[in-house]
């Protein structure tokens, strides 16, 4: 989901404007090798920000306050116009480069994203608006060209300085300014923070017994607790806060970063706080990161756990590794009795050769759907299953095991099998009655003509007539009750059904299949 779209109120680009005026003021007041350039520039960050947050419509609050802050410095209007568009220009781009290569606003959820960030936004827009800010000085007569390269230095530590450090904090604030913490959360932030300022306070406050000792591993600790425990927004802001300090205590000349000049110092120190930034963002990314992996990674295993399926992990080698409750209803077995055996307990000895070729296709990478098969449950019985197997791979795409599925289907085997009987039973129902009516056109023929011989012959012939008519009339009887079958059915027993009538024990001697039985109209 996209982040939502922050409004501005008409007023608003005047409240930009004159923020950035003021903190242009501020960072210029630190301005040493050059009246126009300072190693202290939190407008980059205000103005990267404000893009982000509120798009490319701010402009022109960015171009009046940039060029407010230079044209009542130092320089001519000319010169104030060219830093004025390179400032608003670095915000510009920028946000640009960072909607287009480091997902936008959400820049801070990913690790790789942040690395853009610091790349793009960090050192590279900056680098154009120093290159653009210190060309105009020199093209303007406001400084030499000899010293061209350690004012650019400067301007471009200071901006890259106010991307990194700035704003993140702005950002990420912008995006989110809900409190969601209890009363013990509430508690370890507040100590959090303290606790950034008693290390702000030991490494850069000139306490006489630390001064000498390298003491700066100390601001490490609790920028990585706030990663860890808050997230990016609170661990950017204690970063933020801890450069205050830090900012104070080496234009004091202590901290371990003071040297020769105070511009040295400082662009020393915006080096360090920039890394620290960096480092902040990104731990706090991949603990969100961890932290969305294992929450996935526990729907996915309560997803597993609660199928009906038996879905069952294994190695190459057809070691068992992972075995589910769908798994444990369907062959029987508990998870602990068959982690670590082979697969073959659940496999008839008949088709433990299926098992080599199953593993060779998933080796090759190979997916196998819907196969059908029969395995052994716990206690002896034997079902069908449909079985669908997969590889599966491990992050660098290796694959490293299989995973499968398995659904009973015995009673849609039943189902199928009970359909071709049924059909089968319906065909020979059907060639009965035909057979019926077959039978019974030369019968007709055989009654007529013995009929007639009656009035011909004498006694004893006419009784043997009389016979052959008895039986004529019995053979008249079954065809009329054939002709009246509608269906057969499969019986447990029929013992009144001769033999000759059993289609299988007709067909195949010796067999004992259920005998049929025709059901007639009433």
């Amino acid at each position: 989901m996209s982040p939502r779209r922050i409004r501005l109120m008409p007023w608003g680009l005047l409240v930009l404007g004159g923020v950035y005026v003021v903190a242009g003021k501020l960072g210029l007041a630190l301005a040493f090798v050059h009246a126009s350039a300072s190693p202290v520039w939190p407008p980059t960050g205000i103005a990267l920000a404000a893009t982000l947050l509120l798009g490319y419509r701010v402009w022109p609050a960015l171009f009046l306050g940039a060029f407010l802050v230079n044209v009542t410095t130092a320089g001519s209007v000319w010169t104030s116009l060219g830093i004025a568009g390179g400032n608003t220009l670095e915000g510009l781009l920028g946000a640009f480069l960072v909607k287009r290569f480091a997902n936008g606003r959400r820049v801070f959820d990913r690790a790789r994203d942040i690395l853009m960030f610091a790349a793009l936004a960090g050192l590279g827009s900056t680098a154009v608006c120093a290159t653009i800010g210190v060309t105009s000085l020199s093209l303007g007569g406001d400084a030499s060209w000899e010293r061209f390269g350690a004012i650019w230095l400067t301007w471009w530590l200071g901006d890259a300085a106010g991307a990194l450090v700035v704003a993140p904090v702005l950002i990420l604030w912008g995006m989110d300014r809900a409190l969601r913490l209890t009363r013990a959360g509430a508690l370890e932030l507040a100590s959090l923070i303290g606790s950034v300022v008693l290390a702000g306070w030991v490494v850069f406050g000139g306490l006489s017994w630390g001064w000498d000792y390298p003491l700066t591993f100390l601001c490490i600790l609790p920028l990585v607790v706030a990663a860890f425990r808050f997230g990016a927004r609170e661990a950017a802001t204690c970063v933020a806060l801890l450069s205050v300090i830090a900012n104070w205590g080496t234009l004091d000349g202590s901290g371990p970063f003071v040297r020769y000049t105070q511009n040295e110092s400082l662009l020393l120190l915006q080096t360090f706080m920039g890394t620290m930034a960096i480092v902040a963002l990104l731990l706090a990314a991949i603990v969100k990161t961890h932290g969305e992996t294992e929450a996935a990674l526990a729907r996915v295993a309560a997803i597993v756990e609660s199928s009906d399926d038996a879905i069952i992990g294994k190695t190459l080698d057809g070691i068992i590794a992972t075995w589910n409750r769908g798994a444990e209803r369907l062959y029987g077995y508990p998870a602990h009795e068959v982690v670590g055996r082979p697969i073959s307990v659940i496999v008839p000895p008949e088709l433990r050769d299926e098992l080599p070729t199953i593993l060779a296709r998933l080796a090759r990478g190979e997916r196998m759907d819907h196969y059908e098969t029969v395995r052994v449950t716990r206690d002896g019985r034997r079902i069908d299953v449909s079985i669908t197997v997969s590889p599966t791979l491990d992050a660098a795409g290796r694959i490293v095991g299989a995973s499968a599925i398995a659904r009973d289907i015995t009673h849609k085997k039943q189902a199928e099998a009970a359909v071709r009987e049924r059909d089968a039973l319906r065909y020979v129902a059907g060639l009965a009655a035909a057979a019926a009516q077959e039978i019974n056109n030369p019968l007709a023929v055989i009654m007529g003509q013995a009929q007639l011989l009656d009035g011909t012959l004498d006694a004893q012939e006419r009784a043997r007539v009389e016979e052959i008519l008895e039986g004529t009339w019995r053979i008249e009887d079954i065809i009329a009750r054939m002709k009246r079958v509608k269906r057969l059915e499969l019986t447990d027993s029929a013992p009144h059904v001769p033999e000759m009538l059993d289609l299988e024990k007709s067909s195949e001697p010796g067999g004992g299949a259920l005998p049929l039985l025709a059901r007639r109209d009433a």
